[in-house]
């Protein structure tokens, strides 16, 4: 009886230990570049940044990156790049003002070709597909009119 329970045990251990190595594979560590970027939201084409729901893409980081004025009137900045296959020629994440999402792909011919299928709120939280973490996330300090991205 012992014997029996020893097994179950060592059972149940196996299957906890293997999926905790399954969702380790999935997401790779997200490269981040230096960023310090400032913005003034006075200049043209960053006003529409001043309204709740609104984007922008950027340079700087490692493939860009993503400012999002999201509608709980809070900043996010993220680098583009997926939390499944970060280094993925494809793997470009871009905001979905339709469907309130950001989403893995890229633009091929003026049409959106998904990557991974990986989704992410605007927050930067995986909603569906592969990719089990948040995408990286840079600092965002906002002043008046003047928002600042940082690492």
């Amino acid at each position: 009886m012992k014997f029996c329970a020893f097994i179950a045990a060592l059972g149940l251990l196996a299957v906890q230990g293997s999926s905790c190595n399954d969702s380790a594979q999935v997401t790779q560590a997200i490269p981040k570049g230096p960023v310090n970027i400032n913005i003034d939201l006075n200049l043209p084409s960053y006003m529409h940044l001043a309204n709740v729901g609104t984007h922008a893409y950027l340079e700087g980081g490692v493939k860009g990156v993503l400012l999002i004025h999201d509608y709980d009137d809070q900043w996010y900045a993220f680098e583009r790049a997926c939390a499944f296959e970060p280094t993925s020629s494809c793997s470009m994440i871009w905001a979905d003002s339709i469907e309130i999402q950001l989403m893995c792909g890229s633009f091929i011919g003026g049409d959106f070709v998904k990557c991974c299928d990986s989704r992410y709120t605007y927050a930067g939280f995986p909603l569906q597909g592969p990719a089990r973490g948040r995408l990286a996330q840079y600092i965002v300090q906002r002043s008046a009119n003047q928002v600042l991205i940082y690492n």
